[in-house]
């Protein structure tokens, strides 16, 4: 099968979290079926599937929004509810949508479709066609600031995957901690995080006198924050979820013009 393995993994590690945390004890399966076949497209069938308290009707519609949570318990797990957002948002580029299917009490059903193209030739070709840079000796040490422990994997598994080495640390106390004894290249920063958004973090960094190039993890749209990250001491903003190669085209152009100065 030909298709984005990332994106595909992505939206499977964020429904099997998001069952996970509703599903204390149970089970979630995933489920993946040959719809049918047309021409070189195979559309496969997935079904995410949990017994867990399951979600009410009222809150059905709301939980693709950014940043909204339901159903959960003051001890339960807190995250940002971004999970099932970016979902859909990796769907959209799939050209799929999800369905939800979920009654209280006796779990939750996520279900979607995605067409693969299936053709031996165009397999071979992409692989032979594969190049490998090697001629660069440098590699490049970036933090990850990250409360999202599925982003926090998908973003570590990208940057290491080229070649850069990665750190990862879940909050702005632990960024500025960390930055006490340590120096990177480049900041990977989110912007909703507990304790202490993005925002400020990257002003504390600022005022320390550390001039690494930081840029914005969000969800929010561009244009919403930007006045806001300038002003904080951002160098720019990527939105999630995102593209890998647009992703190192924004590392490696901020590095290059810091060891350019």
């Amino acid at each position: 099968m030909i298709g984005d393995k990332l994106r595909l993994a992505q939206i499977l590690m964020n429904l099997v979290s998001n069952a996970l945390k509703f599903t204390k004890d149970g089970q979630v399966e995933i489920n993946v079926k040959l719809n049918k076949v047309e021409g070189k497209l195979y559309y496969l069938d997935f079904l995410i599937k949990d017994n867990g308290i399951g979600i009410a009707v009222a809150d059905q519609n709301k939980i693709f929004e950014k940043f909204v949570q339901v159903g959960r318990r003051d001890e339960d797990y807190q995250g940002t509810g971004l999970g099932l957002s970016i979902v859909k948002r990796l769907l959209g580029l799939f050209g799929s949508t999800i369905t939800l299917d979920s009654d209280l009490g006796k779990g939750t059903a996520f279900s979607f479709t995605i067409a693969f193209e299936h053709d031996l030739a165009k397999t071979k070709s992409i692989i032979d066609e594969i190049e490998v840079d090697l001629t660069s000796s440098e590699i490049y040490k970036i933090l990850v600031v990250e409360d999202n422990l599925i982003n926090q994997l998908v973003t570590k598994k990208i940057i290491e995957k080229n070649n850069y080495s990665c750190k990862v640390v879940d909050d702005g106390f632990s960024a500025l901690k960390i930055l006490e004894n340590e120096t990177f290249d480049l900041i990977l920063m989110d912007i909703n995080m507990p304790l202490m958004n993005g925002f400020e973090t990257t002003k504390r960094i600022r005022f320390l006198g550390i001039e690494t190039p930081i840029v914005a993890l969000t969800a929010f749209d561009k244009d919403e924050i930007t006045d806001e990250a300038i002003s904080s001491g951002m160098n720019d903003i990527i939105i999630k979820p995102f593209e890998p190669v647009k992703l190192f085209k924004i590392i490696n152009f901020l590095i290059n013009e810091k060891n350019a100065v």
